[in-house]
């Protein structure tokens, strides 16, 4: 409705703006490079911060610059994550059902990882 009376194209400040849009600010452009350096390097990220500073918009223009025959990436959004939940939740990304005990189901993402890597050529993030 307001949208129209002032002349906007899409409903500002809405979760799924797309990222060729977004404005980029100093603190996106570091952010960015901080996950392609992690990326190249098969390094482990985790990207923290208070509700709505735009970590999920962040991980999605991230992601889609990303080569798909190259890369696949896992994302989990979840503050109260156990890690017995964080094993599952990487297992059901990867299309495995996990291991119930939290030790076997970490031993399972590592195996799978290792298989995305040497057979599939895929790093995951």
């Amino acid at each position: 409705m307001f949208e129209s009376f002032y002349g906007l194209s899409h409903t500002p400040f809405s979760r799924d703006i797309p990222t060729d849009q977004l404005y980029p600010s100093l603190m996106l452009e570091e952010t960015l490079g901080r996950l392609e350096y992690a990326a190249q390097r098969q390094l482990f990220a985790v990207v923290t911060g208070d509700c709505g500073t735009g970590k999920t918009t962040t991980i999605r223009k991230f992601s889609e610059k990303l080569n798909p025959a190259n890369f696949k990436v896992l994302y989990l959004s979840d503050s109260k994550l156990t890690p017995r939940h964080f094993y599952k939740g990487m297992l059901e990304q990867l299309g495995c059902e996990a291991k119930f005990y939290r030790g076997d189901a970490k031993r399972q993402l590592h195996r799978e990882i290792e298989l995305m890597r040497g057979i599939h050529h895929l790093h995951l993030l």
